[in-house]
């Protein structure tokens, strides 16, 4: 009893925490949105793509809060244009990256070259402009690691691996998702102003791989119809979700054991691993619904699209959700120990 009523003690002012940062992202995107990525060049963003910018957006508004309760960062309207510049990097970039892998016939190896990428894959100029953007908002002290970061993120997704047709091991599969989902998060994690030391950058390399994880669970129908080849999809081949359950609550409890080592005060990490909570709780329900399904059919029903998608508009699915927020302090604690 004593751990649920921490639980609930900390994740009602991780809850204030997000409602508020969620609430400015609203607000910013609202007033100050477009006029953050100005100037955009020839071509307007079209009513698509900002619906695209927007969920990117918030995406990262989510990231940017667990930063925020860690270091208890007020963020700047700066750190904010380089955070909305970012978020329409990554969804531009993300559909770019499709479409150019299918039309690409330079033979250009696409390695460390970003901004030579935006220039030959973009006749719009969309893309180099935010990255500009990017690069024109950040001290010069920072630009080299972000560099870094984001050489590893542009890398991977050129190269296309998951992409290639070809069965790729699990092994590499989780290398694949760490790698893409760890370099991401610490790609906005160098947005912000304060010092990034080793040790929370392997805690948000932990944390990016488990986002990474949450995504491909939700996204496991719309993957396979695609033909991206992830660690869901290739589990859910083999009917087995109970090792993908398996892998995600590793992953879990890495990432919260990685959190522990940062340094942090403990009160910061309680509140940070609290809105992590809210992420696993939702893809927990997410597995859970999988498995429901197998029971019910001996294996998932592929052709299915509306039994198999994990809808969070559902009232439904956000009531399991929720009741998983509030109850699973348990799971919590033992998620906090590495065997």
């Amino acid at each position: 009893m004593l751990q649920r009523l921490k639980h609930w003690y900390y994740l009602t002012g991780t809850t204030a925490a997000l409602a508020s940062a969620f609430a400015r992202a609203a607000w910013y995107f609202a007033v100050n949105g477009k006029a953050s990525l100005a100037p955009l060049p020839r071509k307007s963003l079209t009513i698509n793509e900002i619906r695209r910018w927007k969920h990117y957006f918030y995406g990262a508004t989510y990231l940017r809060a667990v930063f925020s309760l860690l270091h208890r960062h007020s963020v700047s309207p700066g750190e904010m244009r380089l955070f909305a510049n970012l978020s329409a990097l990554a969804g531009f970039f993300d559909d770019l990256a499709d479409a150019f892998r299918r039309r690409d016939q330079t033979g250009i190896r696409w390695q460390d070259n970003p901004e030579q990428y935006g220039q030959t894959a973009d006749s719009s100029g969309r893309a180099l402009q935010f990255l500009q953007n990017v690069y024109g908002g950040l001290p010069p002290e920072d630009l080299p690691q972000f560099k870094q970061f984001l050489n590893r993120v542009f890398n991977l997704e050129t190269t296309g691996r998951q992409q290639s047709g070809q069965t790729l091991p699990p092994g590499e599969l989780a290398r694949l998702t760490a790698e893409k989902g760890g370099y991401s998060v610490l790609l906005f994690r160098r947005a912000l102003r304060p010092p990034l030391p080793e040790t929370e950058q392997q805690a948000l390399f932990e944390f990016g791989a488990l986002v990474q994880l949450c995504d491909d669970i939700f996204d496991l129908w719309f993957d396979r119809q695609n033909g991206t080849d992830t660690l869901a999809t290739a589990l859910a081949a083999q009917n087995d979700i109970e090792q993908l359950k398996c892998l995600f609550e590793h992953q879990v409890t890495r990432t919260h054991a990685a959190f522990r080592q940062t340094g942090f005060p403990h009160s910061r990490i309680e509140r940070a691993l609290s809105a992590l909570h809210y992420l696993v709780s939702v893809t927990r329900s997410c597995l859970a619904h999988y498995l429901r399904l197998k029971k019910k059919s001996g294996s998932l029903p592929f052709n299915n699209r509306r039994a198999m998608v994990v809808d969070m508009g559902r009232w439904s699915n956000r009531f399991r959700a929720g009741l998983r927020v509030l109850l699973d302090s348990d799971a919590m604690a033992s998620a906090s120990r590495v065997d």
